[in-house]
């Protein structure tokens, strides 16, 4: 009976942890930043977007749609073929539409 009316209390050292977690934290977040643009991936995310953009791009674009036609024609059902040019158009105009939205201001 006792012990269903003793109500728990967290101990002085279990605070003492949470408080050094919380201060671990704060200081990590203050270091942050993520939002910040710098340079030093500029020339990853310029060959990225060039392979997305260019002819790897579109070569991946093609072989989507081909492969879904193909699977198509297989199983005589459309939806492979709808599935491919959907996948397709998303290569194609992904990284532009990703790009306007990334770099929308207002």
């Amino acid at each position: 009976m006792n012990a269903i009316l003793h109500t728990s209390t967290p101990s002085r050292k279990t605070l003492v942890i949470a408080t050094m977690v919380l201060m671990v934290i704060m200081a990590l977040m203050a270091t942050a930043h993520a939002g910040v643009t710098g340079t030093e991936f500029q020339v990853t995310y310029d060959l990225i977007v060039g392979w997305a953009k260019g002819y790897l791009g579109k070569i991946f674009a093609v072989a989507a749609f081909l492969i879904g036609a193909g699977f198509s024609a297989a199983r005589q059902n459309p939806m492979p073929a709808i599935f491919g040019l959907v996948l397709a158009l998303i290569i194609g105009f992904g990284p532009s539409l990703i790009e306007s939205i990334l770099t929308a201001t207002i």
